[in-house]
């Protein structure tokens, strides 16, 4: 019998696998870290965002993971009003004011915009 770890190791590989997207949202937390490294035979692209105005521990967090599993790092840099922007439109997007929803959506609703700017139609987020 399995232990409950190799059937959730098993079922997260699984479910990864069936994702064919080659680029990875890598935000440097533990989620898009773990899927990074379940991808990393695979070799996806992966990007990071942050702000020109402000630099986060998400990059070095970023960085490091990317470079542990060998993997290109785009970063991508946007303004202050760019994120200001970014809120309209989630908002509009998700049509409520709900101040969790929004801060949760921004940075994705970024990483979509840019990658369909890019001309790629799917990417694993975390």
């Amino acid at each position: 019998m399995k232990t409950e770890e190799e059937q959730c190791m098993r079922i997260l590989t699984n479910a990864v696998n069936e994702c064919k997207s080659d680029w990875i949202a890598l935000s440097g937390g533990l989620d898009s870290s773990i899927l990074a490294h379940l991808r990393k035979d695979q070799k996806p692209q992966t990007m990071t965002i942050i702000t020109k105005d402000f630099l986060g521990t998400d990059l070095t967090f970023a960085q490091i993971i990317a470079k542990h599993l060998g993997l290109p790092l785009s970063l991508i840099q946007v303004s202050m009003e760019e994120v200001l922007d970014s809120i309209n439109e989630t908002i509009k997007i998700l049509g409520n004011y709900n101040d969790i929803e929004i801060r949760n959506s921004i940075v994705p609703y970024i990483y979509l915009t840019t990658l369909k700017k890019k001309g790629v139609d799917s990417v694993i987020t975390g």
